[in-house]
């Protein structure tokens, strides 16, 4: 019986096929890694809550995405909360509804991404806040000058 032989060229083909996709993998933690340093750095008490991450050109350029959750501030919560007008709630039973309230703080949740891109060595090249625009504008890109070759 042949059989060896045809099971280890499948396994070899199967290894050869996947090898070139850890690159993608690596790119996109890395620049999740990057993006989480960035944000602990320029916001360090925003925490970072990764949603979705996106990798295009075989992993030069990543692009991940998620938010930037805080606390409530008085003046946020008093924006986003109406007054009560249910007199019930509002009157007899205000202790107990404030109490159920309390038990987990508010917060605020920012749209965050930012975009790495890669060389062909696969080190990274370049790394932009997309949003919000106040980390945006922290991370500008320097001035670009783009020549057609």
């Amino acid at each position: 019986m042949k059989t060896r032989t045809p099971v280890i060229a499948c396994c070899m083909v199967a290894a050869a096929l996947s090898a070139g996709c850890a690159a993608v993998y690596k790119n996109t933690s890395a620049c999740e890694q990057t993006m989480r340093q960035s944000a602990s750095e320029l916001s360090g008490r925003d925490t970072l809550k990764v949603t979705h991450a996106g990798s295009g050109i075989h992993g030069s350029r990543v692009v991940v995405e998620g938010t930037l959750e805080h606390p409530q501030t008085a003046s946020e919560a008093a924006v986003a909360k109406p007054p009560n007008t249910n007199i019930i709630e509002a009157g007899l039973l205000a202790p107990l509804m404030a109490a159920i309230e309390k038990t987990k703080p508010p917060t605020t949740a920012v749209p965050a991404a930012a975009e790495c891109t890669y060389d062909a060595n696969g080190q990274q090249s370049a790394f932009r806040w997309l949003a919000p625009a106040r980390l945006a504008k922290d991370t500008s890109p320097d001035d670009e000058t783009h020549t057609d070759e």
